[in-house]
């Protein structure tokens, strides 16, 4: 068998099966801890909520109930730049504020709304360069990184210029800023699931179809290209539930990102880049996923793993 240290999901929404406009539940999160676990998937990143809940729920869990967590509390807008009344709107002028806030609520990342499409107007920036500079001056001073969704045109260029750590689809990324993200060792979270669901929702026919489908299309140009530097990284983002990363692993493939580095945005290159031991060290907890293949020669494998461990102990 091949064993990994368990799996990665750097954009998960555990408050959540789908995208529903309400608060997370305390048992509901927990039963999809639990089933991460289960399918080996021992790290969770999650990307925000309208509301704390994942935060407290999942830091009171003893370890080894739950999979390690770190996470964003409730995302920021501004008004009308997200779904009305889901997180914190501000403004510019509040902007530092509210990410100060966030970083307390939070558990080592804020989340910015980037973009947002209004009608007639196509896809709109939520914030300029020098708002998000001091936004990720706060967060940087208060030790937690920033992540931003964007699926705009320019907003992907901006983000990355102003410092911000982790970008979230990415759609209209270019190739200078992969260059300058990876020179920081940036990271990037195509959700490629989650983006060909959109796509699909939206229809050809709209507007907003053809530019999430133009979006994935600069995506799968970039990413066999990818410099070294740049984490890419594995999300599920409500697409697929967070034990079933390694489908998104299998859609990166597809789209271009070589196996090991696809295999890696779920695992080693995932852990790596979160600061933690890429595993089997003395020392380590007792957590591996036994898989009866090679993922780099079969993706496949990592949604059908033979054996799992979790801090010594058979979960399945």
């Amino acid at each position: 068998m091949w064993a990994l240290p368990g799996l990665v999901d750097a954009h998960a929404h555990l408050a959540a099966d789908r995208l529903e406009l309400a608060g997370g539940d305390p048992i509901a999160i927990r039963r999809r801890a639990f089933a991460c676990l289960e399918g080996g998937t021992f790290l969770i990143v999650d990307k925000g909520w309208s509301d704390t809940t994942v935060v407290a729920t999942l830091t009171d869990c003893a370890p080894g109930d739950g999979p390690d967590f770190e996470g964003a509390g409730r995302m920021i807008a501004v008004p009308d730049g997200y779904y009305p009344g889901f997180g914190v709107e501000t403004d510019t002028v509040g902007l530092e504020l509210a990410v100060a806030e966030a970083v307390v609520e939070g558990r080592g990342w804020v989340k910015l709304v980037g973009d947002w499409p209004r009608r007639g107007r196509g896809a709109v920036p939520n914030f300029g360069e020098a708002a998000l500079e001091s936004a990720v001056d706060v967060a940087h001073r208060g030790g937690a990184k920033v992540a931003i969704h964007t699926m705009a045109g320019d907003v992907p260029s901006v983000a990355v210029r102003a410092g911000v750590d982790s970008i979230e689809h990415g759609l209209f990324l270019t190739e200078a800023d992969l260059e300058a993200l990876a020179l920081r060792g940036g990271a990037w979270v195509p959700t490629i699931l989650r983006m060909e669901a959109i796509a699909a929702l939206l229809g050809g026919d709209s507007s907003g179809g053809r530019l999430v489908a133009e979006g994935i299309d600069n995506v799968r140009g970039l990413l066999p290209g990818v410099p070294e530097g740049v984490a890419v990284l594995a999300g599920t983002d409500l697409a697929t539930p967070s034990s079933r990363v390694g489908d998104e692993v299998a859609a990166l493939i597809a789209s271009g990102l070589a196996p090991d580095r696809a295999v890696g945005a779920a695992s080693s290159v995932a852990r790596r880049y979160l600061d933690r031991s890429e595993g089997f060290q003395p020392g380590d907890p007792a957590d591996a996923v036994f898989y009866p293949g090679d993922p780099v020669e079969d993706p496949t494998v990592l949604v059908r793993p033979t054996l799992v461990m979790r801090s010594g102990r058979i979960r399945r």
